[in-house]
C-alpha cells in the first residue's frame, strides 16, 4: 500500500513538472504539434464559447433589485447602475461615507442630500433600519427616485430609459448642476457599458444596454467653467468653497511643497466635489480623480493650502489628491485611475522638485498623527510608483501577435466586462500538459515585478497556476480568479534573465474548480 501511494505521488509530481516547466515548454509550448514542428503554436481560430449569463449565481441582491424595481416602477437598469456608481454594490457594514451616506444606494443625510430621511418617511421604516438593512436600503432608494420622477413628469413615471436621466441627476444630491450632470452621466455610462462583480457569495450583473439620453435642463450645463484656472493642464476646474481651504502663495511665500498625499474619498466623485463646495465641510483637497475614466478635477490651486492631511504642517507643505472609492473596496482603484493619478503626481513632482519616492509620495495614513487609513491596504503602491517613475514595462495580452501561444482547447471569450483588451482565453481544468505561454523580450537581466490581469467570476478557478521562468528556476503562483478581476494583480517579484523567451505560463493542471483564465500579463523592472 505504501509503495502504491509513493508511485502515485511520483506520477503526480512528474505530471506537474511536465505541465508547469517553462524549460520544457517555453521555447516550444507543449502540444504534439509543437514537438513535431518546433514552431510556436500561435493564436488559433475557435468557436464562440459557451459562457453566458446562465453561469452566474443569482442571489439575494439581484432579487432585491428586481423586486424594488417592480414595486416602484423603475427600470432595474437605473436602480442597479445607481447602486454600482455609489458603492460598487457593497453596503460597507452600515458605516457612513464621507458625505454621511449609507448602504449600497448611499441614502444620505447632509446639507445637500436628504434621501435617508425621505426614504424613511416614504417606506415607514426607521432611519436605523435603512442604514443596515440591504433590502430596505434598495427599496428606499427606489421609492425616493420614483417620487422624484413623478414630481418631474406631472405625476407619471417615465416610459423610456433615457428619460430617467434628470431623476438620477436629482437623486445624487450633489448641490450644483454641473456635479449633478457628472453624476447622471456616470450612472448612464454604467448602463451603456454594463457592470459585474462577485459580492456576498453571488454574482451581480448589469448587461450593457443602449440608451438615448434625455438630459433635459442639464443639456445646457457647460463642462468647463468660464473662470477655470487649473494648474494641471489635464484637469477640469471646480473651486472649493473658500471656507474650506487657506489662501496662500506657495512657494513664493517661503513654504516649499515637499509632499504629495494620496487619499480615498469614501464617497463618489461628484459627491466629493459637491462636498468640498459646501461651507459645512471644512475640508478640501487640491485634486479629485474619478474611478471609471481617470477624470481629474482641481478644486484648490496649488499655491493655496487645502485642508486634507489632518496635520497643519503637512497641509502647508503638500498637495492632496483624492481618489474616488472606499478604503475597504479596492475595486475602485482601476488601472485608468492609477495611470491618471500617476501622471498628475509625476507632473507635481517635476513642477516642484519633489523626489519621486515613497518618502515624499505618501498615503494619508502615513501623515504623523493621522486618524485615517486611506488609501488602505488595497492600494498597490508598487504598481503606482512604477507608473510615477515610468519604470520599464512590458505588457503581453492574449491577443498580442507572436507573443501568446495556446492550443485550441483554450477558447476565446469577450463576455466578461473585466477583460483586458478585446477578449481573453479560458479552459476547463485538467491534469494534462496544456499550458498557455506568454513571450517576453527582457532587455536586461534584473529584478522585476510580475503582474497578471484576468476577469473575475464565481465560476472561474480558485487556484489557477501561473508559472514564472526565473534565473533560479521555475516558480509557480496560485491565484483565485473568482476575485480581483479587472485590474493588475501582483504575482510577486522575481529575478528574470535577459532574452526573448516564453517566460510566463498559465496551466490547466490545478486542484481548484472552475474555468482557468488567461488574459494579460505585465512585468515592471525594479
Amino acid at each position: 500500500m505504501r509503495l502504491g501511494r509513493t508511485l502515485c505521488w511520483l506520477a503526480l509530481t512528474l505530471g506537474w513538472v511536465l505541465a508547469l516547466s517553462p524549460t520544457m515548454q517555453a521555447a516550444s509550448p507543449s502540444t504534439e504539434h509543437e514537438r513535431a514542428s518546433s514552431k510556436p503554436l500561435m493564436r488559433s481560430t475557435v468557436s464562440t464559447p459557451v459562457l453566458s449569463e446562465k453561469t452566474l449565481r443569482v442571489g439575494r441582491l439581484s432579487r432585491y433589485f428586481q423586486q424594488a424595481a417592480k414595486e416602484f416602477g423603475l427600470p432595474v437598469q437605473v436602480l442597479k447602475a445607481v447602486g454600482y456608481a455609489e458603492s460598487r454594490w457593497m453596503d460597507h457594514g452600515g458605516k457612513p461615507s464621507q458625505l454621511n451616506g449609507y448602504g449600497i444606494m448611499h441614502l444620505a443625510d447632509n446639507p445637500n442630500n436628504h434621501t435617508l430621511k425621505e426614504a424613511a418617511r416614504l417606506l415607514g421604516v426607521s432611519v436605523k433600519t435603512l442604514k443596515t438593512d440591504v433590502k430596505q436600503n434598495i427599496r428606499g432608494s427606489a421609492a425616493v427616485m420614483a417620487q422624484e420622477a413623478r414630481r418631474q413628469h406631472a405625476g407619471r413615471l417615465p416610459s423610456k430609459l433615457g428619460d430617467w436621466y434628470t431623476t438620477v441627476a436629482a437623486y445624487g444630491g450633489t448641490g450644483s448642476d454641473l456635479t449633478a450632470k457628472w453624476y447622471a452621466d456616470e450612472v448612464f455610462r454604467i448602463i451603456q457599458r454594463g457592470a459585474y462583480r462577485s459580492a456576498g457569495g453571488e454574482d451581480i450583473w448589469l448587461p450593457p444596454t443602449a440608451v438615448t439620453l434625455n438630459r433635459g435642463l442639464y443639456e445646457r450645463v457647460k463642462e468647463v467653467l468660464p473662470f477655470a484656472t487649473p494648474d494641471y493642464p489635464g484637469a477640469l476646474w471646480v473651486p472649493a468653497n473658500s471656507g474650506n481651504y487657506t489662501t496662500a502663495n506657495r512657494e513664493a511665500d517661503g513654504n516649499a511643497i515637499n509632499y504629495v498625499i494620496i487619499h480615498t474619498t469614501e464617497g463618489s466623485y461628484a459627491g466629493t466635489i459637491s462636498w468640498f463646495q459646501n461651507p459645512s465641510a471644512k475640508v478640501s483637497a487640491h485634486y479629485v480623480i474619478r474611478s471609471s475614466d481617470g477624470a481629474i478635477t482641481q478644486m484648490v490651486q496649488n499655491k493655496d493650502i487645502a485642508w486634507h492631511a489632518g496635520n497643519w504642517d503637512y497641509n502647508v507643505h503638500s498637495i492632496g489628491i483624492e481618489h474616488e472609492g472606499y478604503v475597504n473596496d479596492p475595486s475602485w482603484y482601476t488601472d485608468t485611475m492609477y495611470r491618471s493619478s500617476a501622471n498628475l503626481t509625476r507632473w507635481i513632482c517635476d513642477t516642484y522638485g519633489i523626489p519621486k519616492d515613497r518618502a515624499h509620495i505618501i498615503g494619508h495614513y502615513e501623515v504623523p498623527g493621522a486618524t485615517h487609513t486611506d488609501p488602505g491596504p488595497g492600494w498597490d503602491w508598487t504598481y503606482y510608483m512604477s507608473l510615477v517613475t515610468q519604470a520599464p514595462t512590458i505588457i503581453v495580452d492574449n491577443a498580442t501577435s507572436g507573443r501568446f501561444s495556446a492550443s485550441a482547447n483554450w477558447q476565446v471569450s469577450s463576455w466578461n466586462t473585466q477583460k483586458y483588451g478585446s477578449d481573453y482565453r479560458f479552459a476547463t481544468p485538467q491534469p494534462i500538459s496544456d499550458a498557455v505561454w506568454y513571450k517576453l523580450n527582457i532587455a536586461t537581466a534584473g529584478i522585476y515585478d510580475v503582474y497578471a490581469w484576468w476577469p473575475a467570476n464565481s465560476g472561474y478557478n480558485s487556484a489557477t497556476p501561473f508559472v514564472i521562468k526565473t534565473t533560479t528556476g521555475n516558480m509557480t503562483v496560485y491565484t483565485d480568479q473568482r476575485i480581483n478581476g479587472g485590474k493588475w494583480v501582483l504575482l510577486g517579484t522575481y529575478s528574470l534573465g535577459a532574452g526573448d523567451d516564453w517566460i510566463i505560463g498559465v496551466s490547466r493542471w490545478t486542484s481548484g474548480s472552475g474555468y482557468v483564465v488567461a488574459d494579460a500579463i505585465k512585468v515592471v523592472k525594479r
